[in-house]
């Protein structure tokens, strides 16, 4: 007869239902193992109760005493034993708290204070050491504390019939108390990890509890694993109470467990857990489904007779910490229903639990009915899972600011075709934030890491936050006597996991580190990895690997000084840096950033030279490789370096090729246009198609935005080149980073496309093609990479690529005048000569190249203007000053120069005075209407415009303002400067991150220095055209924006103590 269960809706405590069971005689097993003969012994829910009543007498007598107090229980014991005194405290009006007997003594006695315990149930016999440890701890704290300890029961004292107690059985029941306790008292204590530092603790009421316990987790499981064997988790954590004591007694499944290592009269403790003995106690308990960690999963899965064993479960569900891809895929392969089983101490297991995985796959999680799930989104493609209490969902934490709630700081992605789906990918504060701002997620690739078998390891944690290289930490299973061949043959495991980040978290094989054996990994009660632990203990050995990776000691020189043995030298590590295989094909003579090279790859290639060069006492300059971006001519850099000479060097003139590139895209530009072109655009708004490119960027965000809310905007193709995840999430992130409406982003007059401007063909398809030829109305062209190292050859695909939208912009027939193309340019196209040659720069073409001489940046902005002026195309070219953050969110790149000086500014002790500078910084927002504007005026605009603020401030006035909210002082600009250079001797990664300005030293000393801050220019065509620009000239930028930016950058994680 099937038991009478008790009402599970909180209108009874937990200790009525566990009187519930014990008045009703309830003989379905609650607790259940077997043995080798096949033999099962079950522990009714009658038994069980018993049981804690007895222990409740032990604990207790009489029930006398005050009603809950606290009693820690640090223990090494058998599942059953150890979750029958749980319940018998909870009868005798206790409060036990789950302590793992893992924590330091310090933690422990930390954890007594903090809940006011004064008594210990323990095991004494295997926990001596961590009790006498405890008792001087207590000892040697400044004021008097009690404590005092009492053994275990035995199991003969509170199972005298072990598996076959009936009610004729002879009983005493423990005293009920005068009243029964209220559904918010609190029933027991667990605690978090203690990771980072002490545990902390984390109550649970009888509500939270019953609301744990009828969460779809457990209950999906019990319908699908009746017997679920779950005595390979520890007793103490909330993982293995909720799946134990909760699913057995108020779910109403089995919890198939490990037999009592103790005899009836002497304690004994439980074995060591392990793969082959949670698989041999599932087997003989005749489990229908197994709970484990990840790590046991692992083993089982190198096993062919387990996973067939497995393949016959209804269920392997798995918590405590993520499972790697490929071996969860294989298992499915084999017929095992894997199944994440996701939750916390503080919010209970919270997803569904399915008979098989879904179409979207097994890693995949749909949360319950019963949880409020509300997403955060991080603006990177993730979202922090946050949960908000309701009446069916009592949270043992609420720390949410707005709502009540809980903030679980875990990660989630959704699914781009399913939207109910979800999984996770690490955590809020796994997160490395990189010196340059870009946020990796280490978790999808620890995992692939974790699956390579030649050679196996046993963890491997990532690390580089605030640097400006990723690297790993890999525990290695076996001894490794040669370093070197160990990272040769983990290799391809990170390249596998590389295959999936994103350029800039690539780990290259310099930044692999091994444990030590006499110092292993550390981990948490769950048996995971504790990350920062882990990072905090190899703190040394990080720092050194930084620093040896900078100086790159260990680099082989060339064969030879010789010109080609330079070249197949750089080729080589080039190649290596670059690729994700060895069939990457470099081409020596072609720029190596239109290659796939980033400042990244630079500035690893950049040590690789030092290395070679070591021991000749010479000074690389850190620009080398922009400045000869061609393995050609960074050859030739490097053999003069080595030997004093180059091979055929040429005398650069920086005019001659400025003018030798617009030559080369201005070729057949003077071919007439298949259509007239009248002086004003059509003046029906409402027919507005836009293309615009690098929407995805600060200015170009703002500039959707601006399309998007427009009535006078029909369709707006948002043009970026392929990356990371799908081009709609790319957007969603770029807006909520900048506080835009994501909302719009659902218009149904935007479209997504994917190609690259360099090709002829845009990388689209024809369809594509002919589709923007036939409605484009306007061209705003955005998509520039700013870099003021690069050479202006390093630029040529840009150049290339705009040539490419003119093209396209010409074959248009949409209208009886071709688009309107609108070009982002920048002041720097026209800063570079005297400022006290000739007053202000004008709002026209400039037919005189040098003015553009100076970063290469600048030197190609002024090619395109050049070109777009002899396209024969009504266009406008933005002379755009520098962009300083949102006027509303301080949103500002942290990859921009500003930044870069107000971080080294911290580190350097001082911002840098001007006296003599002015600053006409303008806001993103002004800057995307006056864009906007021009794209949609019925009149012809200009062909150049002049976009910088109206109402410029001094120079000073704005590092004051900055200096109050960093609490730093000024110095003159040049003694700034100086004790920049100063700091680039020796220089490490450290240095690199904190002073990122380092990087960008040549711009500081030629742009700042030299006046180019203070080249003054005209603004009153804009002034005409644009609004906005008007009504910004009653706006100077002033101490509330400094407050917004720093805000801002604080929040990035970029400056730490300004959020």
């Amino acid at each position: 007869m099937p038991d009478l269960f008790p009402p599970l809706d909180c209108s009874i405590s937990v200790t009525e239902i566990l009187d519930f069971h014990l008045l009703h005689g309830n003989r379905g097993a609650a607790f259940s193992f077997g043995d080798a003969d096949g033999n099962i012994t079950d522990i009714s829910r009658l038994e069980f109760v018993r049981a804690a009543h007895r222990v409740a007498h032990i604990l207790r007598p009489r029930r006398e005493g005050p009603e809950g107090q606290v009693v820690a229980i640090v223990a090494v014991s058998d599942v059953l034993i150890y979750q029958t005194i749980l319940a018998g405290c909870m009868v005798a009006g206790i409060v036990p708290f789950a302590i793992s007997h893992r924590n330091s003594a310090a933690g422990v006695v930390h954890l007594f204070r903090n809940t006011g315990a004064h008594q210990i149930l323990t095991t004494q016999a295997s926990l001596s050491s961590l009790l006498d440890a405890v008792s001087d701890q207590v000892s040697s704290l400044p004021e008097p504390y009690h404590l005092s300890i009492v053994e275990f029961p035995l199991l003969g004292q509170i199972y005298p019939h072990l598996g076959h107690e009936c009610q004729a059985d002879m009983f005493t029941p423990y005293p009920r108390p005068s009243s029964q306790p209220g559904l918010d008292d609190i029933l027991l204590y667990v605690h978090s990890s203690g990771s980072t530092g002490f545990p902390k603790c984390i109550p649970s009421t009888h509500r939270t509890v019953i609301h744990i316990s009828t969460q779809d987790a457990l209950v999906s499981s019990a319908r699908l694993a009746p017997r679920f064997a779950v005595g390979a988790l520890p007793p103490f954590h909330a993982l293995g109470i909720a799946c134990s004591f909760l699913f057995g007694i108020i779910t109403g499944g089995t919890a198939c467990v490990y037999p009592p290592a103790s005899t009836p009269t002497s304690y004994r403790p439980p074995p060591a857990p392990s793969a082959a003995l949670a698989i041999t106690h599932a087997r003989n308990a005749r489990a229908d489904g197994i709970m484990a960690v990840p790590a046991l999963i692992l083993e089982w899965a190198a096993d062919d007779e387990v996973v067939a064993y497995l393949s016959s479960l209804n269920l392997l569900a798995f918590s405590g910490g993520p499972l790697t891809q490929l071996v969860g895929d294989e298992l499915v392969r084999q017929g095992v229903n894997v199944a994440p089983m996701y939750g916390s101490s503080e919010v209970g297991l919270v997803n569904c639990i399915k008979a098989e995985p879904g179409p979207a796959g097994w890693a995949w999680l749909e949360f319950g009915k019963r949880v409020d799930v509300r997403w955060a989104d991080q603006g990177d493609g993730t979202l922090e899972c946050q949960y908000i209490t309701s009446d069916i969902h009592q949270l043992s934490i609420e720390n949410l600011p707005d709502v009540k709630g809980y903030a679980t700081s875990d990660l989630f992605e959704r699914h781009p075709d399913y939207p109910d789906l979800y999984k996770i990918v690490g955590r809020l504060d796994d997160v490395l934030i990189m010196a340059n701002g870009e946020k990796t997620v280490p978790g999808p690739m620890e995992d692939i890491m974790l699956t390579s078998t030649h050679p196996r390891i046993h963890g491997a944690v990532m690390f580089g936050r605030q640097r400006n290289q990723i690297g790993v930490l890999v525990e290695p299973a076996m001894s490794v006597e040669d370093v070197e061949e160990f990272r040769n043959a983990f290799w391809p495991a990170v390249e596998a996991a590389n295959a999936i980040a994103p350029n800039f978290a690539r780990v290259y094989k310099e930044m692999i580190l091994i444990t030590r054996p006499d110092k292993p990994m550390v981990r948490v009660p769950k048996g995971t990895v504790g990350r920062k632990a882990t990072i905090t203990l190899y703190e040394e050995e990080i720092e050194a690997l930084y620093q040896s990776v900078d100086i790159s000691h260990t680099v082989d020189p060339p064969s030879s000084w010789s010109q080609p043995g330079v070249e197949e030298w750089l080729g080589t590590h080039v190649a290596s840096i670059i690729g994700q295989g060895e069939d990457i094909h470099i081409r020596p003579t072609h720029d190596l950033f239109e290659q796939g090279f980033n400042s990244l790859n630079a500035t690893f290639l950049r040590h690789r030279i030092v290395g070679a060069l070591a021991g000749r006492n010479l000074e690389v300059p850190q620009n080398i490789v922009y400045a000869h971006p061609s393995i050609v001519e960074l050859a030739r850099a490097v053999i003069k370096l080595a030997v004093g000479r180059g091979d055929g060097e040429e005398v650069h003139d920086p005019v001659a090729a400025i003018e030798a590139m617009i030559a080369r895209y201005s070729s057949g530009l003077d071919a007439p246009l298949s259509r007239s072109l009248p002086p004003q655009l059509d003046s029906d708004e409402d027919d507005a198609v836009v293309l615009l490119t690098g929407s995805t960027g600060g200015l170009g965000s703002h500039i959707l935005e601006l399309l998007l809310r427009s009535s006078g905007v029909r369709r707006v193709y948002a043009f970026n080149r392929p990356g990371q995840g799908a081009a709609v999430n790319r957007q969603r992130n770029a807006f909520a980073d900048r506080g835009l409406e994501a909302g719009l982003l659902d218009s149904n007059k935007l479209v997504f496309l994917e190609g690259d401007t360099a090709r002829d063909d845009l990388g689209l398809n024809t369809e594509a093609l002919n589709e923007l030829r036939s409605k484009l109305t306007a061209i705003i062209h955005n998509a520039w990479v700013l870099d003021f190292n690069k050479t202006l050859s390093s630029f040529e695909a840009h150049v290339r690529g705009t040539r490419n939208l003119i093209d396209l912009a010409r074959s248009c027939t949409s209208h009886d005048t071709k688009p309107r193309f609108l070009f982002t340019s920048s002041i720097s196209s026209a800063g570079g000569g005297d400022p006290t040659r000739g007053g202000p720069v004008p709002e026209e073409i400039l037919m005189d190249a040098s003015v553009a001489v100076g970063s290469g940046y600048g030197e190609s902005k002024y090619v395109a203007e050049r070109i777009l002026a002899a396209s024969g195309l009504p266009s406008t070219s933005f002379r755009i000053g520098q962009i300083s953050g949102s006027a509303t969110s301080g949103a500002w790149a942290t990859s921009d120069w500003v930044p870069a000086l107000v971080k080294s500014s911290i580190a350097l002790g001082s911002l840098p005075s001007d006296s003599n500078s002015s600053i006409a910084w303008i806001p993103p927002e002004t800057v995307a209407r006056t864009i906007v504007d021009v794209a949609l005026m019925a009149e012809s605009p200009p062909p150049v415009l002049n976009v910088l603020h109206p109402w410029p401030v001094l120079w000073d006035t704005i590092m004051e303002a900055l200096g109050r909210e960093l609490g730093l002082p000024l110095a003159p600009i040049a003694e700034w400067v100086a004790r920049l250079r100063e700091r680039t001797t020796g220089a490490t990664g450290q240095d690199l991150e904190s002073i990122p300005a380092l990087k960008l030293l040549g711009f500081f000393t030629a742009a700042v220095l030299s006046g180019r801050m203070n080249t003054p220019f005209e603004t009153n065509k804009v002034l005409e055209v644009s609004e906005s620009m008007r009504a910004l000239s009653k706006q100077p930028l002033g101490k509330e924006d400094v407050m917004r930016w720093v805000a801002y950058w604080g929040r990035k994680g970029f400056i730490t103590g300004y959020a």
